[in-house]
């Protein structure tokens, strides 16, 4: 595989944030359990979150969980076993881009951006790299 050397830390990169963030869901669950009220990793606008939004979180969480145990095995086999699943990581990555997106969209339509610009920027500078893997694991498959 060409730039295997830069795959090996981005996969790394990819089991770090991942596992964080797998935590930050559950601590956010537990605490919208126990509270009724959303967390960060969503700090709401101004106005507060909406009642629909909170099914809207719960929906994204689930797919992002789904994403994180798929990253996982990925990050898994390629770091341990020295097996590079493309297609694993690339469906991994791609339920996650999707979210990210769809996160994204739904967020910053609502106006939390404006009013968390620091939160929300650095989630964007947490995946980046993700991005960066995504396509070095499709020109693997050339």
């Amino acid at each position: 595989m060409k730039n295997k050397k830069l795959l090996r830390p981005l996969t790394i990169y990819l089991v770090i944030v991942q596992s964080l963030h797998l935590l930050t869901l559950l601590r956010a669950g537990i605490i919208l359990r126990q509270t009724g009220e959303m967390p960060f990793p969503a700090p709401p606008p101004a106005s507060g979150w909406e009642a629909q939004t909170i099914p809207f979180f719960l929906g994204m969480g689930f797919l992002d969980g789904v994403a994180i145990i798929i990253a996982l095995v990925f990050a898994h086999q390629a770091l341990f076993r020295g097996e590079i699943r493309q297609r694993l990581g690339l469906f991994s990555l791609t339920i996650a881009g999707t979210s990210a997106i769809v996160f994204a969209v739904g967020t910053l339509a609502s106006g939390a951006w404006a009013a968390h610009p620091l939160a929300y920027g650095l989630m964007v500078v947490l995946f980046t790299p993700f991005g960066i893997l995504y396509l070095l694991l499709m020109k693997s498959g050339e």
